[in-house]
């Protein structure tokens, strides 16, 4: 059984990288720019939660000074991630095996969380508590599905759902019914952490939150 749970977490990881590759590749750059200035953090520790082949986080590193960390639960998709390290960037760039639900980091250790694909797939309380458990103070963590621009979303929808025989637009509402920022930040006011604010762009939607620098642990 481990064998097999192996091969499919191998095949998953070729597979989400394979798309990442060809039809996602343009987004990433774009949504790097808009996240770093959504948030204007840009230098500390920086983790990219579910990173799959890292690509957005490599982006990310081209305007982030300081550490950033690649983390995902899937050993495959890091070993993809970390052959696509720049040379000159080994040691400022890590990956690291981790569960969002129990991450492998001190508390009060990021300084800017990103994950961009990922959240539909979490239990929200738990994931949030542990996002804040690590968020240093002053910092800021943004989560959601953003395309980068309006075209490149059209654009990625219309090749996706030629590609999957479905209309891609159908699934990603499926799969995030429930698990969107607004059902998010829900979450966080019952738990009464942060003030959570709903970005709503043609591009897609995100999640935003930072931890006072003082107050509220």
């Amino acid at each position: 059984m481990e064998v097999l749970r192996d091969a499919a977490m191998a095949e998953k990881a070729l597979e989400f990288d394979r798309v990442a590759e060809s039809v996602f590749a343009p987004i990433y750059p774009v949504i790097a720019s808009r996240l770093l200035d959504l948030t204007g953090v840009r230098q500390g520790q920086c983790l990219d939660i579910g990173c799959g082949g890292g690509h957005l986080g490599l982006a990310v590193a081209e305007d982030f000074t300081g550490t950033v960390i690649l983390l995902d639960v899937n050993p495959y998709a890091l070993a993809l991630a970390a052959r696509r390290i720049p040379q000159k960037a080994e040691g400022r760039i890590k990956v690291l095996k981790g569960d969002v639900h129990a991450m492998p980091l001190e508390d009060a250790s990021v300084d800017l969380v990103l994950s961009r694909g990922a959240m539909w797939f979490w239990e929200k309380e738990a994931s949030l508590k542990e996002i804040w458990r690590i968020l240093a103070p002053g910092g800021a963590a943004v989560l959601g599905g953003g395309y980068g621009s309006a075209q490149l979303k059209q654009a990625i929808y219309q090749t996706m759902s030629v590609r999957n025989h479905e209309d891609f637009g159908e699934q990603q509402e499926k799969r995030m019914q429930g698990a969107g920022p607004e059902d998010y930040a829900q979450v966080m006011e019952r738990l009464g952490i942060g003030l959570p604010a709903c970005i709503h762009e043609e591009s897609g939607d995100w999640l935003l939150f930072r931890k006072p620098r003082t107050g509220r642990p």
